[in-house]
């Protein structure tokens, strides 16, 4: 009876149809959690874990799984799983510490790594399940701590969870709450250290569009910290990055022929802009991108000796090396540490602590930044792209470290993109084209990525992809880039024959709809200028249906005008749009905008032909 009673249950909540009627997310599994995290006297931490999660149907198993990341400063000391049958309480699956699977744990990028991960997967053909889950690891480090999450998975009810936090009062702990409803607690225990615990219970089941910034997180950092044998404090930015700067100290030396070299590759050059970008040239040219990640060298570059020796280096080593060489040229420039990703959240600059994936450099002209990307082979000098654009980012000098921001590339100068199309209608409807255009800032540097990731005839049959004309045959592809200081500028020139452009009859001539499309890309950075003219040759003596007026919309966020004109059998058509958003939008309430002006003035032209009187 309980069994079909907790069969029931799962069904009830995984059914589809009751979840779309209740406009709740459907619940896969349920859990209870607790973690203890005693940090100890010589900067270390063990993290015991605690659950139980109930299993209600085949889509939850994965919540089961069980992944255990390590390397050489991070120790998995205990496992144990045991799956029980609720129905009848026996146990039906166990396993232990030599029952996980290991494997390396590659990012896609490192290719000299230590970190790996045990894993257990789940199994069961039979529901709902309960799976017992415990864990004990030991970190050598306290430098930094994963954000405790009560509900750790989507489609998953959270039951009650749990955080307990010892530590001694010299290390320190602190901490910034988000979207938190429970109970928090602390105490002083009787060997002098500090104890906090918070408590969570019953918070609402997730979808897939949970955000980040909308998610329930305790996030915790320290106030003093060890990694390896370099000790610092974290109670502000500028303690962060003097740290920083001291695991790295002297670690930029050139070797003297390396220096001769570079003094002579800027010789008689003043301008500083033009200085900094002969260096990062021949950083690009002659050094490639290598991840590392071993031991404290996942955070300790490498030396600019050694960077040298082996051309190569990951983003600490071409970033340390690309500093020394502008310092030997007189351009000051400091290592700079980012939360990289396109798209990703910024940083949560009231808490102090490692936040961090990557490192940029900030050179200076006149204390002014020129931002560089090392890593990149095809970024003008000071131009970071998506990767690095419109963030926090943590600078590092001798005397500490400092919050700046990078570029946020939202001006329309660095967002605009021209169109000019010829076109030759003949009397068939096809038409042969040329088209002309000019690219600058972001769509620019798209575009040169693209020609440089795909061949000739990848980039025809990527530009035929996406172009608003159908029936494009191309016939000749040209591709073009430079740049103007650290703006991305790229021409493109696109040859060929349109394939039944235009529907003809015996006394009418219709275009179909042949204006470019706004795609989503475009507007990530809020403002976009698109200008374009289309013309057309038309048979003789045709004439409009309509009356061709202009047409103007001005909204909030864009706005559009179009201009028609036919004069000497030739159809001249001007467009122009510019896009401003205001306020942060999701990527659904961009696609509406977006699908309102591509949808101005994207119709049919209507023509009358001569009648045979008339010819």
């Amino acid at each position: 009876m309980i069994f079909v009673l907790l069969a029931l249950w799962a069904s009830f909540l995984t059914d589809p149809l009751v979840s779309k009627f209740s406009q709740e997310p459907p619940v896969y599994s349920s859990i209870s959690h607790s973690k203890e995290l005693i940090i100890d006297q010589n900067f270390g931490y063990t993290l015991k874990t605690n659950k139980k999660i109930t299993v209600l149907s085949a889509e939850g198993l994965g919540h089961a799984s069980v992944r255990i990341f390590y390397d050489k400063l991070v120790q998995i000391k205990g496992f144990s799983l045991e799956v029980i049958d609720p129905a009848t309480g026996k146990t039906i699956q166990k396993a232990k510490m030599k029952d996980l699977q290991d494997a390396e744990l590659y990012d896609g990028l490192s290719i000299f790594a230590d970190n790996r991960q045990k894993y257990y997967v789940v199994n069961s053909a039979k529901f709902p399940i309960e799976v017992h889950i415990q864990t004990e690891v030991y970190f050598q480090s306290n430098f930094s701590f994963q954000p405790w999450i009560p509900v750790e998975s989507t489609f998953q009810k959270l039951d009650e969870a749990e955080l307990a936090i010892i530590y001694p009062e010299s290390i320190g702990i602190r901490y910034q709450e988000q979207h938190l409803s429970g109970n928090k607690t602390e105490e002083s225990l009787a060997d002098g250290r500090k104890k906090l615990v918070w408590k969570e219970a019953n918070l609402p089941v997730q979808d897939l569009s949970i955000r980040e910034e909308d998610d329930h997180r305790l996030y915790i950092a320290p106030k003093e910290f060890k990694l390896e044998s370099f000790q610092g404090s974290m109670n502000d930015w500028s303690e962060l990055g003097l740290w920083k700067y001291k695991l790295n100290e002297g670690r930029d030396q050139l070797p003297q022929e390396f220096k001769e070299k570079i003094l002579k590759l800027v010789e008689g050059i003043d301008d500083p802009y033009e200085r900094i970008s002969v260096l990062y040239t021949y950083l690009q040219k002659n050094f490639r991108y290598v991840s590392i990640q071993l031991g404290i060298g996942g955070w300790q570059t490498m030396t600019a000796t050694d960077a040298v020796k082996y051309s190569y280096g990951d983003c600490k080593g071409l970033t340390n090396l690309m500093k020394a060489m502008l310092e030997a040229a007189g351009i000051p420039a400091f290592y700079t540490l980012v939360y990289a990703g396109e798209g990703e959240s910024d940083i949560r600059t009231d808490l102090p602590s490692n936040q961090f994936n990557h490192v940029i450099l900030r050179a200076e002209i006149d204390q002014q930044p020129v931002w560089l990307e090392c890593t990149s082979n095809s970024l003008p000098a000071g131009y970071l792209g998506s990767f690095t654009n419109d963030r926090h980012v943590l600078v590092v000098t001798p005397t500490g470290g400092y919050l700046a921001k990078t570029p946020s590339y939202e001006q329309s100068t660095w967002n605009r993109v021209e169109n000019e199309y010829f076109l030759q209608l003949d009397e068939k409807g096809d038409a042969t084209m040329t088209m002309k255009q000019h690219l600058e800032g972001n769509p620019a540097y798209k575009a040169v990525s693209i020609s440089r990731q795909l061949d000739s005839r990848q980039q025809r049959d990527y530009f035929n992809k996406n172009s608003a004309i159908s029936g494009l045959v191309i016939q000749d592809y040209q591709f073009e880039s430079e740049q103007l200081d650290s703006l991305p500028i790229a021409d493109r020139t696109v040859k060929g024959i349109v394939q039944k452009f235009a529907q003809t009859t015996a006394k009418r001539l219709l275009l179909k709809p042949f204006f470019t499309k706004i795609k989503l890309d475009e507007i990530g950075f809020k403002n976009f200028d698109l200008e374009e003219t289309y013309a057309i040759d038309l048979p003789k003596g045709v004439v409009s249906e309509f009356n061709l007026e202009p047409l103007e919309i001005k909204e909030e966020e864009y706005s559009i005008h179009i201009e028609n004109q036919l004069k000497d059998n030739q159809l001249l058509v001007t467009r122009k749009i510019k896009v401003s958003i205001k306020d942060p939008k999701d990527e659904d309430s961009k696609k509406v905008l977006i699908s309102k002006i591509n949808s101005v003035g994207y119709g049919t032209y209507h023509f009358t032909k001569p009648s045979l009187s008339q010819k």
